[in-house]
């Protein structure tokens, strides 16, 4: 192994030690108003909130999100240290860890969606059979543990959850509580919706049925929109994933059969030249993936702690 790559391997397992200490020692989190800021801004930079929400999302919550954000990072440092050892290439490996970070983080997106959209597609018949159960004269509680034991399967445990916490407490969560507890866990708009309904309900006694029904209704509208929406972005999305690839792939079959060609790329001159086209690469893959990104998903906020 060249010096190079040692200096390399360095650097990267000194920022995966200091990102690792920062996110998940407890007793430095108030260790002054400095520490904290630089704690916070690091969180920011590597996505740990949305890393959490989107592991939620694709019921992956018992992978805690350091060993993810770690997993993520010791990846990415090798391809870095992998590509370096092949192409001597600095800016080539720097690009090699980014890739391999996106690629990380898109693998999770993808499996977000997917799962999310089964949960959603389930909560709408959820939705329906509720409304059945409460039209048959029952009550909230009713509703719930029809749901969590009947219901589709998608969606058994979060109605489990909101049961089996009212429960556990010994009378100290409320329902209302509980539904909100999980509307946050789960940071879906259309469990917030549903949440909504639920907790207007329960707090000020407005009819659930009617509520449930135009929920299903809308929702329905919704889903199918968002087919139509995934259909259009899927030849996007896979120009992303292929231009995200195929340079590695060229790369690598130019160095196996002719490694002279990348020889000019060596000198200081070639690796500036040759940043430049990275630069303008990864401008390319910013506007593609905007391109291909969804519309934000707007949620409601429960806010109905003064109206109590």
């Amino acid at each position: 192994m060249t010096s190079n790559v040692k200096i390399l391997l360095f650097i990267g397992l000194a920022g995966a030690a200091v990102s690792w200490l920062v996110m998940t020692i407890p007793e430095l989190r108030d260790r002054g108003h400095l520490w904290s800021k630089v704690r916070r801004r690091l969180i920011g930079v590597m996505g740990v909130e949305t890393a959490r929400t989107a592991l939620v999302q694709a019921d992956l919550d018992w992978l805690a999100v350091r060993w993810w954000l770690g997993v993520r990072l010791g990846l990415s440092i090798s391809a870095g240290v992998l590509t370096f050892a092949l192409f001597h290439l600095w800016v080539l490996a720097g690009l090699s860890i980014l890739s391999c970070y996106y690629l990380a983080s898109l693998a999770l997106e993808f499996r977000r969606r997917r799962v999310q959209l089964a949960r959603q597609r389930a909560l709408l018949d959820a939705i329906r059979y509720g409304a059945a159960v409460m039209s048959r004269a029952g009550n909230l509680l009713q509703m719930l543990t029809a749901l969590a034991d009947h219901g589709p399967w998608q969606v058994r445990r979060l109605f489990r959850q909101i049961i089996d916490r009212v429960q556990a407490s010994g009378g100290e969560t409320t329902l209302t509580d509980a539904i909100q507890e999980v509307q946050r866990q789960f940071a879906d708009p259309m469990i917030d919706d549903v949440a909504l309904a639920l907790v207007l309900h329960e707090r000020q006694g407005s009819r659930l049925v009617p509520a449930l029904e135009i929920l299903a209704s809308d929702w329905d509208q919704a889903l199918a929109l968002q087919r139509e929406a995934k259909a259009l972005r899927a030849g996007v999305e896979a120009s992303v994933l292929i231009l995200t690839i195929l340079p590695f792939v060229f790369l690598v079959t130019l160095e196996s059969l002719a490694p002279a060609l990348l020889e000019p790329f060596r000198s200081p001159l070639g690796e500036l030249l040759f940043g430049g086209a990275v630069a303008w690469m990864v401008i390319g893959y910013r506007v593609l993936h905007q391109m291909a990104a969804p519309p934000a998903e707007e949620r409601v906020s429960l806010r109905l702690e003064t109206e109590r």
